[in-house]
């Protein structure tokens, strides 16, 4: 996927930003070498904005130091543990704010239905046994209520969080026994938002995401 020709121009940021939506996406496995020249010729970039890009993401702890390269950051099971705790809290509060604006009238109808087919397509994925489709409809549908939160400081704290952990959706979704428990988890989600309900959808937020927390451990 090369970077646009515009793009190009100052193009550290936008092959950060192309980085990323390949870990959010789940396209990297943990472990898996980056180099500036398999990337710059994969984006169709020089390799000085490949290097500030990924200067960026060791910062951020996306990547971490390898023989001539970078390798996609492996969470230990203690950052693992550590990450979902705070995961747990962001969602169950983003559930919660999504839940309280639709009691107040704040949230269209097309917003909240859109929260119903995310979950259809996760589903739908999760029915044809492709764990990287479901792992990217899966990350959709929880960005979608990270944003029907309405609060952007939130949601960026949830994205840099939905970063280090989506390595390891996919590996999770070929497990077909979560991958099918997760269908019942989300729409308990959304129903606590249609519904107006912030503790039905904070309880639900909070149940789905320390299940994944044990998925994680086992």
């Amino acid at each position: 996927m090369a970077i646009s020709a515009d793009s190009q121009t100052g193009s550290a940021y936008a092959v950060y930003e192309a980085l990323r939506r390949r870990f959010s996406d789940g396209e990297y496995a943990p472990g898996q070498r980056l180099t500036e020249m398999a990337v710059a010729a994969e984006l169709g970039v020089s390799r000085t904005p490949v290097r500030e890009a990924i200067g960026r993401l060791l910062a951020e702890g996306l990547v971490v130091s390898a023989a001539r390269g970078v390798a996609v950051a492996a969470l230990t099971p203690r950052e693992a543990q550590h990450l979902f705790v705070l995961r747990a809290d962001l969602e169950a509060l983003a559930a919660e704010l999504a839940a309280t604006r639709q009691a107040q009238g704040q949230l269209a109808p097309a917003e909240v239905d859109a929260l119903d087919r995310a979950v259809d397509q996760v589903e739908a994925a999760v029915e044809t046994k492709d764990a990287r489709a479901a792992a990217k409809a899966n990350l959709t549908l929880h960005r979608a209520i990270g944003a029907a939160a309405g609060n952007p400081f939130l949601e960026n704290a949830l994205h840099r969080v939905w970063d280090r952990v989506a390595v390891t959706t996919v590996a999770n979704l070929d497990d077909p026994h979560w991958a099918g428990a997760i269908t019942g988890q989300h729409r308990a989600i959304v129903a606590g938002i249609r519904a107006g309900d912030p503790s039905a959808a904070r309880r639900a937020a909070q149940t789905h995401v320390e299940a994944a927390a044990r998925r994680s451990q086992s």
